[in-house]
């Protein structure tokens, strides 16, 4: 039986693909060990959003190569697609494109080896064992060209599952018994397949399974954003969580990094949202220290920022990401200069995140148990809204994991619902 471990680096796309590789190998007759273990074959899917992510792919590599624990290393994803690209060798390393790993029969033939008896078992293969959240891969590849951006030239142009293929691999989660999936692609909104779009997509889900829980990853404005949140208005399967990217507040910049949108078209979608859903959790990317950003521009981003709600504000530094537009501009802000950007953007995420908390004390919210940790007597999940939350024992024990239980939250603390009060069902 041969052997293999798994190391992803970057996106939940990422994530979504690995798991997809581990249940492929696991059905043609492979056995799974974890990362840092003897193995025959050690897969590093890695990620070249940055240079730093791209060099800590290849470094992880050599090191898996240099510790003589795995026969053979095969590096997967974006960084191989980068290196066939710029015709840079890749060591002695396999090589694993992006064509070839979702499909068993290509991807066994990648790595060199003689399938099992499972040897065709198709691109919809799920994660083999239990769990409580699967990240469904439904979409691949991006056209937009954003300045900053390499994704373009790693995944290539948009491409889409067939909608009967995806519903089948919830059908098998669902059998599996997760609670909950977590829709993934490159670029989400721009779902499209034989004339159905993203909120086709998710009015199936909705009304063909019975998964508890339907939640987005990143959705792109100028895309679906609207049909998204029409869809999780009319269905409660589908978690009121929005994660929608602005990257800059400012104009000016907004173009120089090619972003399909503006300052007041975000607001204007921002409200629509809240206007739609009541509440819901609000999510964004923003990116700071853009070649030519100047003070104002980033307190137009800071501005932008306060006015809305977040309760996940994922702040990211301007790094030059060699092969882009971006990383020959002028203007280059000063390192420091961006950290502190950063920073004051972070404080007010954290502040803004503890305030969202705050605001579901003493309501009913819903809980997603995901694991019960031994070091503590509390059961800790998640909100359909995107909340941590830490439920104490009821009167049969700590509940275990993979329940959804109503609650009402006593407390809050940064962003964790605490000492949550299980309601009758």
């Amino acid at each position: 039986m041969t052997t293999f471990s798994f190391k992803t680096i970057g996106c939940r796309l990422n994530q979504a693909e690995t798991a997809a590789m581990r249940a492929l190998v696991a059905a043609a007759g492979g056995r799974i060990v974890e990362f840092g273990e003897p193995c025959d074959i050690c897969v590093v899917h890695g990620c070249v959003v940055t240079a730093r992510a791209e060099k800590n792919t290849w470094r992880l590599a050599r090191a898996a190569q240099a510790s003589g624990r795995a026969r053979q290393v095969a590096v997967a994803g974006c960084p191989v697609e980068l290196a066939v690209r710029q015709r840079r060798p890749a060591g002695a390393a396999r090589l694993v494109r992006q064509a070839d790993k979702l499909d068993a029969g290509r991807l066994w033939q990648a790595l060199g080896l003689t399938a099992g008896a499972d040897a065709e078992h198709s691109s919809t293969a799920t994660r083999l064992t239990p769990g409580t959240r699967a990240l469904v891969r439904v979409q691949d590849g991006c056209d937009f060209h954003c300045a900053y951006c390499i994704v373009p030239f790693t995944r290539g142009a948009p491409c889409s599952r067939p909608l009967p293929e995806i519903m089948e691999e919830i059908r098998r989660l669902e059998d599996g018994g997760y609670q909950e999936i977590v829709l993934t692609g490159a670029n989400l909104g721009c779902y499209a397949w034989q004339g159905r779009r993203l909120r086709h997509l998710l009015e199936d889900i909705a009304r063909r399974s019975g998964i508890r829980r339907v939640r987005l990853s990143s959705i792109e404005l100028s895309t679906a954003e609207r049909d998204a949140i029409d869809c999780m208005a009319d269905n409660p399967a589908i978690c009121r969580f929005l994660h929608l990217p602005f990257q800059s507040g400012s104009d000016a910049v907004l173009r120089a990094m090619r972003r399909r949108y503006d300052r007041r078209r975000y607001m204007e979608t921002a409200a629509y949202a809240l206007n739609k859903l009541g509440v819901c959790g609000l999510g964004a990317d923003v990116l700071v220290g853009f070649p030519g950003e100047t003070d104002a521009d980033f307190e137009d981003t800071l501005r932008l920022a306060s006015a809305l709600p977040f309760s996940n504000l994922h702040v990211f530094v301007f790094s030059p990401r060699p092969g882009t537009p971006a990383a020959a501009m002028p203007g280059q802000v000063p390192a420091s200069v961006a950290r502190e950007r950063a920073a004051r953007l972070r404080e007010l995420g954290a502040a803004q995140r503890a305030a969202f908390a705050r605001s579901w004390v003493g309501r009913t919210v819903e809980v997603l148990v995901e694991q019960t940790p031994p070091d503590s007597p509390d059961a800790a999940g998640w909100t359909g809204e995107y909340l941590s939350a830490r439920i104490p024992p009821g009167p049969a024990g700590k509940i275990p994991p993979n329940r959804i239980v109503k609650c009402r939250p006593r407390g809050a603390d940064g962003g964790v619902l605490l000492d949550c009060e299980i309601l009758p069902a």
